[in-house]
């Protein structure tokens, strides 16, 4: 119930790949928000979204926020171009729902975190990360200290971009568009991840090779290092891999551990000691290989909107986004000079 007051008005700005999570996330909370503007360089794709909501169509994103009458923006858009689109809107009193990562440069994501303190608007990034089922379980986990001290972590997300990055894809495929490559794209998830979970990190060393030979980034890449608390972790990132795509952690603690693996059937499994072969799968953590990442998606949205209507804190801070931006800055410089990095 909207409680007589004035629903908020959306604008969606951008309709890429992943767009249609964020669409349905926006139409799942009409009770109290309308999508009232759509903007895409291709008309005709905006079109198709709008027609749905009686929304106005624009091409120019400037031209949306200029004109049309919205009180919050969902941001949909490739990387490089994060950083003016966002910072437009917060000038203009918008709340934001931004895209990950934050920007391809940490200073510029700083500059819109700032910029929406100024402007006393609701800002976030769209870290599905937060909103994946059998993270908040393992979250829950965690804070019961089930697993004991927690020594080792281990990370993977696996999936495949070749023909993307063959192609090579307008902007996917190069730094100009992109920022990088598996790092700048699929990290920022594991770094929210870590930092969310697990607390910062001291150092790292990174490692990083290229199979698609035409495309101008990275797109495998392994980041090993050690937590302020002493937790020591591994993370791999793949843009080769043929294969559903797929996220994968693994804890291990002083007195179990927590194996979590979106494409397998259980997907979470608990286990208690060296005896426990059979494992606990976690009741709460449904098998969904196709719609996991989806619906995680779709719930960050709904969050942020409800968010901005309840007036509240949203749940990902955008510092815990530019925190990971810092961390990929540091991999990439590993990467370049062969030397682990210091975090200070």
């Amino acid at each position: 119930m909207t409680m007589d007051r004035e629903k908020l008005r959306i604008g969606i700005i951008g309709l890429g790949i992943i767009a249609d999570a964020h669409v349905e996330g926006a139409a799942a909370m009409s009770d109290i928000a309308n999508v009232v503007a759509v903007c895409d360089i291709d008309e005709a794709k905006a079109n198709v979204v709008a027609q749905r909501f009686g929304a106005a169509v624009y091409t120019d994103y400037k031209r949306l926020l200029d004109e049309a009458d919205v009180d919050l923006v969902d941001l949909i858009l490739p990387h490089n171009l994060h950083y003016p689109v966002a910072l437009y809107a917060l000038e203009r009193g918008k709340h934001v729902l931004l895209e990950k990562p934050l920007t391809i440069d940490p200073d510029e994501g700083m500059a819109l975190i700032e910029k929406a303190r100024e402007m006393g608007v609701k800002f976030s990034v769209a870290e599905n990360t937060r909103f994946v089922t059998a993270y908040t379980e393992a979250e829950k986990l965690l804070r019961a200290h089930a697993l004991g001290d927690i020594y080792q972590v281990r990370t993977l997300i696996a999936g495949s971009e070749v023909e993307r990055l063959k192609n090579p894809h307008p902007w996917k495929a190069k730094k100009i568009g992109s920022g990088g490559g598996v790092l700048m794209d699929a990290a920022p998830h594991t770094f929210y991840l870590l930092k969310w979970l697990f607390g910062e990190l001291a150092s790292l060393q990174a490692f990083h090779s290229q199979l698609v030979s035409v495309s101008e980034v990275e797109d495998n890449a392994i980041v090993i290092g050690r937590m302020t608390s002493g937790t020591t972790f591994t993370l791999q990132f793949t843009f080769t891999a043929e294969s559903p795509w797929t996220e994968r952690l693994e804890i291990y603690g002083t007195t179990g551990a927590l194996i979590i693996d979106q494409i397998a059937n259980p997907p979470a499994i608990l286990y208690r000691g060296t005896e426990d072969f059979q494992g606990t799968p976690l009741a709460a953590v449904p098998y969904d290989p196709v719609h996991w990442k989806y619906n995680s998606i779709l719930e960050e949205t709904k969050d942020f909107i409800q968010t901005v209507w309840d007036g509240g804190v949203p749940k990902v801070d955008p510092a815990d986004a530019h925190y990971g931006l810092l961390m990929i800055e540091a991999a990439y410089e590993s990467a370049r000079t062969g030397q682990p990095i210091a975090i200070e």
